[in-house]
């Protein structure tokens, strides 16, 4: 802006003209005049607490050298005494805090309306700015280390203090021993562990004119008067190494500002940091001061990290900034004070406890004792060990139900009571021993007690020379009670099965000797009797049926509150009428659906069983609860039309659905959805499932469903709206089908052919390919297959399990799911496995086979298992916790439950 010295007013086109107007009347020369004076720039807008504040202003304009003046300007700014002489222009400059009084804090704040103003003695130029004086801020890093592992260094730079060379040392102290019984005090033993020199980055916001130095002290919330177990004595396990303490580090033994004052921190030359002090009085060293110099904004505080041989989880600790000794800063926002975390990860051995073959979980029969691998992750110069122990509560049981147990180094074969493992150096395996009891459950318990295996904690916490655990669970252990087949000497025929709540075993059949009732047999997981189930009259006469189940846990409202609602529902075919129902022509559908109330099952509908189907023959071959609304679907084959569907031919294929529905305050059934498929041939039903808001059906036809020219299996959903999209898979008529499994994303179908199965993905090998293709390769025998597929139909998946020699025949006839894998079953007439010798001529072996999907080779998720048995089926299987493998058979006729371990092991022997 430009002004004479009598007026202030802006230049304009308008000022300009009024001057040339007053020149021509006092008859001035006719030349131009010069410039008005002009400043140039734009100061910065903030400045900082103990910071030179710079700026070096333009200007131009004019008849002499300018003279620059401020006003309205805070203590602190001033020009400089000279002006520039090689162009026109001025220095300003500043320190908030320190010049023009040493104010301090009394600078901050927002300054306006300042003005430089320039003249040439008779016309001035101004330009108004405002400051904001801000503290210069200081911060502290946070930093995660870990015991015994040296932290990244930084690089040099002029701005940094020197970088500390992270050397290793060795810190001394006396370390607490406590009792190997209880945890109480017992002393002291004196270590010698290695450190790690680690840092703390400290910064500052701008660089201060002046040193600033920084006081720094360790904390920690660490607390022996916080105690387990009702202990007082601070010096005791349970108080020093309590829940409350565990994630705290100790100062003087997980962490030392200054370990030996003799072995001072240097630089990456080795010369002595000049910008650290330490208290050195103090014992253990935790505290000390850090000193920046004029100019710089980054410095570090070194400290050291004890590598000791205690097992630990992650402990923090605080480094705080307490105050400025020198110049000036301000410890975070607030200016009371600064801190951070520092978070030390333990580096003990890591132990990992697995099956011999690999697995982490397991089942062990009552009274006997089976070997386990105690594997040790890293290198390590001296002997570590581990304390066995159940992890959390015992529950379900009055009494342990267990013993780790170790084989006698003098008495090879033998086994002594041990949960201590020891690993000398040079070796990080240990085999032991997981003994199981013979035990009898609470009266409100009916599970196999379960032993989630893992460290002792509470024993190991602050104890030299044990390792940590991988995780706190290590292995998962089943003690199973049921060690014989469950079988039924009164004659009752079992066709299927399901696990449900507490492991209650529910298997439905028939029974000879009371005119083939329809029961369920409800037994506990040793299997003692619970309860049966009558679904069918006593004195009502039945020919042999098959009947099927389903148990399901649903989560319900009831009285405003949420409850858990065991169901159970039952499913046949007859054709006579139960309770003076009218019959609908041929064999019909029967449902009937119980819950769980008053220690039994009890009927939910009023009069018990549901009836449904069409004036030809239906042959119900599955039920299914649904979890979320608890709707019921039965599928099977059928010889007429179903409401509001169409007969095909032969025998065609349904689903039907059957809800509950309230009246008067009393749950009846009424018929749902319906879904009927078929073809002119006939169609077989191998099962469904209904866990979703699908309603599966798996079938078999020998022509095409699909109109796309395959034939054999297929399967759709029941719960599409509209006609349901029929997805068949078979291309020659030895492909049948034998069971499906539904895994969440899409099915596996199970069954045998005359061929082995690849899947051909798009790719580099395939151009033009765009989706999955199942490719088929003629073989010598029948082979099981499980073939995976979309909901939409694209294969994802293919297992062709053959025996050994290719020579003999396999069936797949059940599957389910089992800890991310699937396991099938079925039946063979050679060598599955090549430790078998296969059955006899005309007769069968049972086989089992768990599928990894996920391309892993671990033995424990890729097994094969055959039964030694002669004419041995397999009819059903159900998964129970991911541990047991319960599987319905029938040995020479006679049916009978068995049960496998999570790798295949027979739980339940079986007399050839």
């Amino acid at each position: 802006m430009g002004a004479d010295l009598s007026f202030r007013f802006p230049v304009s086109g308008r000022c300009a003209g009024l001057i040339l107007a007053l020149a021509a009347i006092s008859g001035c020369k006719t030349e131009a005049d010069p410039d008005q004076p002009t400043l140039l720039g734009a100061p910065p807008a903030v400045a900082y607490l103990g910071v030179e504040y710079y700026y070096n202003w333009g200007a131009y304009g004019g008849e002499s050298i300018l003279d620059y003046s401020l006003t309205n300007e805070p203590a602190w700014l001033a020009l400089e005494d000279t002006s520039n002489k090689a162009r026109q222009g001025i220095i300003m400059r500043g320190v908030p805090g320190l010049t023009g009084g040493s104010r301090g804090e009394s600078d901050l704040g927002q300054r306006e309306n300042i003005e430089l103003v320039t003249t040439d003695g008779r016309a001035a130029g101004f330009e108004p700015f405002s400051i904001d004086v801000k503290h210069n801020l200081v911060a502290l890093e946070e930093t995660t280390l870990t015991e015994g592992e040296t932290q990244e260094p930084d690089e040099a730079r002029e701005t940094r203090c020197a970088i500390p060379e992270l050397d290793t040392g060795s810190y001394s102290f006396n370390l607490p021993r406590y009792s190997a019984a209880d945890g109480a005090p017992d002393g002291f033993i004196p270590v010698v562990y290695e450190t790690r020199r680690a840092f703390a980055r400290v910064t500052l916001d701008q660089p201060s004119v002046t040193r600033v130095a920084l006081a720094f002290e360790f904390r920690s919330d660490f607390d022996p008067g916080r105690c387990d177990n009702n202990q007082v004595d601070p010096n005791h396990q349970d108080c020093r190494q309590s829940s409350a303490n565990r994630n705290y580090a100790v100062i003087g033994e997980d962490i030392v500002a200054l370990g030996d004052p003799a072995r001072f921190p240097v630089d990456q030359n080795g010369e002595p940091l000049t910008y650290i002090r330490y208290a050195t009085d103090d014992n253990p060293v935790y505290r000390g001061v850090i000193t920046f110099e004029p100019g710089v904004t980054e410095c570090y505080i070194p400290f050291e990290v004890v590598d000791d041989r205690i097992p630990e989880e992650p402990e923090t600790v605080e480094l705080v900034l307490t105050e400025v000794r020198e110049g000036i800063a301000s410890l975070g926002s607030s200016g009371r004070g600064l801190k951070s975390s520092i978070v030390i990860n333990d580096n003990e051995p890591e132990l990992r406890i697995e099956t011999l073959g690999g697995g982490n979980r397991d089942t062990i029969n009552a009274g006997e004792t089976r070997l386990y691998r105690a594997i040790l992750q890293e290198d390590r110069t001296a002997e570590f060990r581990a304390r066995l122990a159940r992890v959390g509560e015992l529950t379900g049981v009055s009494a342990e139900t267990f013993e780790i147990v170790q084989e006698s180094a003098a008495n090879p074969g033998s086994y002594r009571v041990d949960n201590t493992l020891v690993f000398p150096v040079g070796q990080n395996e240990v085999e032991f021993g997981v003994r199981a009891r013979n035990y009898s459950t609470l009266s409100t318990a009916r599970d196999d007690n379960r032993v989630p295996l893992g460290t002792d904690r509470r024993f190991q916490a602050g104890r030299d020379g044990y390792v940590r655990p991988a995780q706190e669970v290590l292995l998962e252990l089943n003690l199973n009670r049921l060690t014989s087949p469950l079988s039924w000497a009164d004659g009752f025929v079992p066709t299927d099965v399901a696990v449900n709540h507490n492991g209650r075993l529910f298997v439905a059949g028939y029974d000879p000797s009371a005119n083939n009732q329809v029961q369920v047999r409800v037994h506990a997981q040793d299997g003692v009797p619970l309860e049966t189930v009558e679904v069918t009259p006593v004195g009502m006469a039945l020919p042999p049926t098959a009947v099927y189940i389903d148990a399901k846990s649903r989560v319900v409202s009831q009285n405003n509150n949420r409850i858990d609602r065991h169901e159970l529902a039952v499913a046949f075919s007859i054709a006579q009428s139960i309770a003076g129902e009218p019959v609908l022509g041929g064999t019909d559908a029967l449902v009937a659906l119980y819950h769980y109330e008053s220690d039994a099952y009890q009927p939910t509908w009023p009069g018990t069983v549901y009836r449904a189907g069409t004036s030809g023959d239906d042959t119900v071959r599955w039920v299914g609860i649904n979890r979320a609304s608890g709707a019921l679907s039965i599928g099977g084959e059928t010889r007429g039309a179903w409401p509001g569907q169409s007969y095909a031919g032969g025998i065609d294929s349904f689903i039907a659905q059957v809800h509950s529905q309230q009246n008067a305050g009393i749950l009846e059934p009424v018929p749902g959805p319906v879904k009927q498929v078929g073809s002119s041939g006939d169609e077989t039903v191998a099962g469904g499932d209904a866990r979703s808001s699908l309603a599966l059906n798996f079938g078999n036809a020998s022509t095409t469903l699909d109109g796309l020219g395959k034939i054999g299996p297929y399967f759709f959903n029941g719960n599409s709206s509209g006609q349901p999209t029929v997805y068949q898979v078979g291309v020659s008529a030895d492909e049948s089908l034998g069971a499906g499994v539904y895994d969440g994303a899409g099915v596996v179908l199970l069954g045998s052919a005359l061929q082995s199965y690849g899947i051909s993905k798009p790719g580099e090998d395939n151009p033009g390919q765009s989706d999955n293709l199942l490719v088929r390769e003629a073989i010598n025998s029948r082979a099981g297959f499980a073939l995976g597929f979309s909901l939409s139909g694209q294969p994802t998946s293919a297992f062709t399990l053959n025996d050994i020699d290719d020579s003999a025949d396999e069936w797949l006839t059940a599957g389910v799911l089992f800890d991310r894998d699937l396991v099938v079953a079925g039946s063979t007439t050679g060598r599955f496995t090549g430790n078998s010798q296969g059955p006899v001529a005309n007769s069968t072996n049972g086989i089992f086979a768990r599928l990894n999907r996920e391309d892993s080779e671990q033995p424990y998720r890729n097994w094969r298992s055959q039964l030694a048995s002669d004419n041995l089926e397999i009819l059903d299987l159900e998964n129970y916790r991911d541990h047991e493998l319960v599987a319905l058979v029938s040995q020479e006729g006679e049916r009978k439950l068995i049960l496998l371990g999570p790798e295949g092991d027979l739980l339940t022997p079986l007399v050839p």
